[in-house]
C-alpha cells in the first residue's frame, strides 16, 4: 500500500501543479495571443493508437509518436534506434536479426512469446526473430506503454509498437538516397509513389540496401568481420478507390539478410567489440508478407477488414562455448507461418457524446524449430565421444478474440471509457531429443515430448479522462495485462513440460498539456504495475533452460515528456522515464537463492533523450542528440551490473530546392565520443561473464534527392 499511496500522492502534486501554473500563465498566453505565429506551433499528430484517428494530446494513454521528419531528422534508420527515442523502453540485443527482446516499463522477458507486441500497419509481427527490422518508408512510429491485450489481444501485456508505413496518395513523389560510413557502410534507399489512375487506382514502391563489414574483430582467426551485414528489403502498396466510401489496399514487402554471428567474448573484451572464437557462425533471414486492408465507410460507422500472412525463416549457426577452443557449436533453424484476419466496426470520426469499436480477431500459427549441440570433443572424462544432439520440434497456435471498447463524454469534459476483451488461444506443442549415435551406457536416451493447452482470459480496462481546458487533459486508467502459457521447446525435461500464464494489472495516472500557443508541450504518466505469476528462465544445466512461473513482482515510475519551438526553427525535445522493477516473491529452488526484493534482470533504472534542433531559413540544419540508459543487472541476484552511459549523436547538413527538385547532404555521428557499453551478457558457468557490445563510434555522409 505504501508504494500505492506514493505513486498518487506524486501524481496529485503533478496535477496540482500543472494546473496551477495553467491559472497563472492564462493572463500572459491571452495577452501574447495575437503575437503568437503558425511556424512557432508545434506539429499536432494524429494517431491511430485505439484503433480510431485521434489528435495525441487527447488521447488518455501514455504514448509517444515518432514523425516521419523526426525519423529523418534524428537519422533513425531501424528499431533499435528507435527505442532510444522512447522513455522507458529498452531492447536487449543478441546480434543482427536474431531473436531481440524488448521491454517496456520492466515488463519483458525471453520466452517464445514476447511482451511487446510489434505491428506493422495493423498486422501483428508475432515472432521475435523479426523484430530487429530496418525502418523506410515509415509515416510514423506509436509506442503506447502499458497493457494494450483490449484492442491488440496477445503478447502486448508491456506495450505495442505500431509501424504505420506511408500510403500512395494523388501526387507523385519520389527520394532516393545513398549513405557511406566508416566500417565500409553503405545504404541505398529509394521509394517513388502516385497516381495510375487519378483518385482511383494509386501505387507506391520503396526499399532499401545495407551492408556492412561489421564491428567485431576476431583476435584468433584475424578476421575484422565478425557481424558483417547484408540486408535488402522491399515493400509495395497497391491502393484502390473503387467509390468514394471504399478504400481497398494490397501491400507486399519482402525483407533477406545474411550476417556474421561472432560478437560474443568475455564481457570487458566485448564491450571493445573484441573476441576469440574459433568458428565464426552466421546467420540468414528470410521474411516476407502480405496483406490486403479494405475500409468502407458506411453513412454511420464504418467498416474495417484486415487479412495477412507472413513467412519468416531464420537460420544461425554459431560457437557455443564463445571461445577459440572447438568444444561445441549450436545450429538452429526456426520456420514461422502466420495468418490471420481481423474485422472490426467503428463510430465515425469525432461522434460525440459516444464513440465506440467492436470487433473480431482470429489468427493461426505454425512454427517449425531445430537446435542440434554439436560436442566436438565429446566428453573425455567420462569416456563420451564426440556427439551431436538434436532436438527438433513444432508448435502450433490458433486463437480468436472477440473485443469492444466505447468512450462516453459527459458535459464535453468527462470521458468514461470501457473496454473487453475475450482471448482464446489453443496450443499443440510436439518435441524430440535424440543422439547421432547410441548414448544409452551413459544414461543419454532419447525423448519425446507432446502436449496440448487451451488459454483464455477475459481483458477489461477502465479509464476515466476529464479536459479542464482545451489546452489541458487529465486521465485515470486501469488496464489488465495478460500472457498466455507455452511450452519449453528447447528444454530435455519433462518435469517442465509447459508453463502458465501470467497477469499483471496496470495502474496509470497521466496528464496532457499543450502551452503558449501550442509552442510547449508537456506530458507526464504515473504507473504502478502488480504482476502475478511472472514467466521466469532458469537453467537446469548449462545447455538445458526451462520457464518457470516462479515469481511475483512490481514495477513503479513515470514518463515526462517536454516539446518546445521557443523560436522559429528551433525544435526542443526532453524525454524521461523512470523504472524501478523488483521481485516481490521469488524463490529459485535450482539455484537454492531467494531474489526477493531484488531488481528486474535487464530493466535500466531510467532511460531518456535530450535533443536540440535548429533549422535555419538558409537551408542549413542541424541536430544534437543525447541519449541516456540507467544502470541495470544481468542476473536475477543482481551480481553482474551494466552502469549508465550516455551517448551522443550529431547531424549537420543543407537542405536546397531547385525547380521542384529536392537535395539535402548531411554529415553526421552516432556514439560520437565511442562510449563502450554491452548489449547483453550471461553467465557462462562459475562466473564467467560473456556478452555482446553495443555500437562503437560511427559517422558517414548521406546524399538525398527528392521530387
Amino acid at each position: 500500500m505504501k508504494n500505492y499511496k506514493r505513486i498518487f500522492l506524486l501524481a496529485a502534486v503533478a496535477f496540482l501543479g500543472t494546473v496551477g501554473l495553467n491559472l497563472f500563465s492564462a493572463p500572459f498566453a491571452i495577452a501574447q495571443e495575437e503575437k503568437a505565429q503558425k511556424e512557432y506551433e508545434l506539429e499536432t499528430m494524429t494517431v491511430t493508437a485505439e484503433k480510431r484517428e485521434g489528435k495525441i494530446q487527447e488521447v488518455p494513454v501514455s504514448i509517444t509518436a515518432l514523425s516521419d521528419v523526426l525519423i529523418e531528422d534524428a537519422g533513425i534508420i531501424d528499431v533499435e534506434e528507435m527505442i532510444q527515442q522512447i522513455p522507458n523502453m529498452f531492447m536487449v540485443k543478441a546480434g543482427n536479426h536474431t531473436g531481440q527482446q524488448f521491454f517496456i516499463r520492466g515488463i519483458g522477458g525471453a520466452t517464445t512469446d514476447p511482451a511487446v507486441g510489434l505491428y506493422m500497419d495493423d498486422v501483428s509481427i508475432s515472432s521475435a526473430f523479426g523484430y530487429d527490422i530496418e525502418l523506410f518508408d515509415v509515416e510514423r512510429i506509436e509506442v503506447l506503454r502499458g497493457p494494450q491485450g483490449t484492442l491488440y489481444g496477445r503478447n502486448t501485456m508491456g506495450g505495442v509498437v505500431n509501424i504505420i508505413t506511408k500510403k500512395p496518395g494523388n501526387q507523385y513523389e519520389g527520394k532516393a538516397s545513398v549513405t557511406y560510413g566508416n566500417y565500409n557502410s553503405q545504404d541505398y534507399r529509394a521509394m517513388v509513389s502516385g497516381p495510375i489512375v487519378k483518385d482511383k487506382l494509386l501505387f507506391g514502391i520503396s526499399g532499401i540496401k545495407y551492408v556492412s563489414d561489421g564491428y567485431f574483430d576476431n583476435k584468433y582467426l584475424g578476421t575484422d568481420d565478425g557481424d558483417e551485414k547484408d540486408d535488402t528489403s522491399g515493400r509495395a502498396h497497391l491502393r484502390w478507390l473503387p467509390t468514394d466510401v471504399l478504400d481497398i489496399t494490397l501491400s507486399g514487402n519482402i525483407d533477406t539478410y545474411e550476417g556474421g554471428f561472432d560478437s560474443f567474448a568475455p564481457i570487458s573484451e566485448a564491450r571493445k567489440h573484441n573476441t576469440m572464437m574459433d568458428y565464426h557462425g552466421d546467420v540468414e533471414n528470410d521474411a516476407n508478407g502480405q496483406s490486403l486492408r479494405v475500409v468502407y465507410d458506411a453513412p454511420w460507422f464504418k467498416l474495417t477488414s484486415i487479412t495477412a500472412r507472413r513467412d519468416l525463416e531464420c537460420t544461425q549457426t554459431f560457437d557455443m562455448d564463445f571461445t577459440s577452443d572447438d568444444i561445441y557449436r549450436a545450429y538452429q533453424k526456426n520456420e514461422h507461418k502466420q495468418w490471420s484476419q481481423e474485422l472490426r466496426l467503428s463510430s465515425l470520426k469525432d461522434t460525440i457524446p459516444l464513440e465506440w469499436l467492436a470487433g473480431a480477431y482470429y489468427f493461426d500459427e505454425e512454427t517449425e524449430n531445430s537446435l542440434i549441440y554439436d560436442y566436438r570433443q565429446g566428453f573425455p572424462a567420462w569416456g563420451l565421444p564426440p556427439f551431436k544432439q538434436n532436438q527438433p520440434n513444432s508448435l502450433d497456435t490458433e486463437g480468436h478474440a472477440f473485443f469492444g471498447q466505447a468512450t462516453y463524454t459527459l458535459f464535453e469534459k468527462l470521458g468514461l471509457t470501457a473496454g473487453l476483451r475475450y482471448d482464446h488461444e489453443e496450443k499443440d506443442f510436439d518435441g524430440k531429443l535424440y543422439y547421432d549415435q547410441d548414448l544409452s551406457a551413459w544414461g543419454m536416451l532419447p525423448i519425446t515430448k507432446e502436449g496440448e493447452k487451451t488459454f483464455e482470459e477475459w481483458l477489461p480496462k477502465f479509464v476515466i479522462d476529464y479536459s479542464c481546458t482545451s489546452d489541458l487533459m487529465t486521465y485515470v486508467s486501469v488496464a489488465r495485462g495478460y500472457k498466455s502459457g507455452g511450452f519449453n521447446m528447447w528444454s530435455s525435461s519433462l518435469t517442465y513440460l509447459s508453463y502458465d500464464p501470467e497477469y499483471s494489472w496496470n495502474y496509470e495516472l497521466g496528464l496532457k498539456s499543450s502551452w503558449f500557443d501550442n509552442r510547449f508541450i508537456f506530458n507526464t504518466a504515473l504507473f504502478y504495475i502488480d504482476w502475478k505469476d511472472q514467466q521466469i528462465l532458469q537453467l537446469l544445466s548449462a545447455n538445458d533452460w526451462v520457464f518457470k512461473n516462479a515469481g511475483e513482482s512490481h514495477s513503479q515510475g513515470f514518463e515526462v515528456e517536454l516539446l518546445a519551438r521557443p523560436i522559429t526553427g528551433l525544435e526542443l525535445t526532453a524525454r524521461f522515464g523512470y523504472t524501478d522493477a523488483k521481485y516481490d516473491d521469488y524463490k529459485d529452488p535450482l539455484a537454492g537463492a531467494n531474489y526477493d526484493d531484488k531488481r528486474i534482470s535487464n530493466v535500466p533504472e531510467y532511460t531518456y533523450n535530450l535533443a536540440a534542433q535548429y533549422r535555419y531559413a538558409s537551408g542549413l540544419f542541424a541536430r544534437v542528440d543525447l541519449l541516456g540508459v540507467g544502470g541495470s543487472y544481468y542476473d536475477d541476484a543482481n551480481t553482474q551490473k551494466e552502469d549508465a552511459y550516455e551517448i551522443v549523436n550529431t547531424r549537420l547538413g543543407y537542405e536546397g530546392e531547385y525547380k521542384g527538385f529536392g537535395f539535402d547532404v548531411y554529415v553526421w555521428a552516432k556514439n560520437l565520443f565511442d562510449k563502450e557499453y554491452a548489449t547483453r551478457a550471461f553467465d557462462m558457468g562459475g562466473g564467467n561473464w560473456f556478452g555482446r557490445g553495443g555500437d562503437p563510434q560511427t559517422f558517414g555522409i548521406t546524399l538525398t534527392g527528392r521530387f
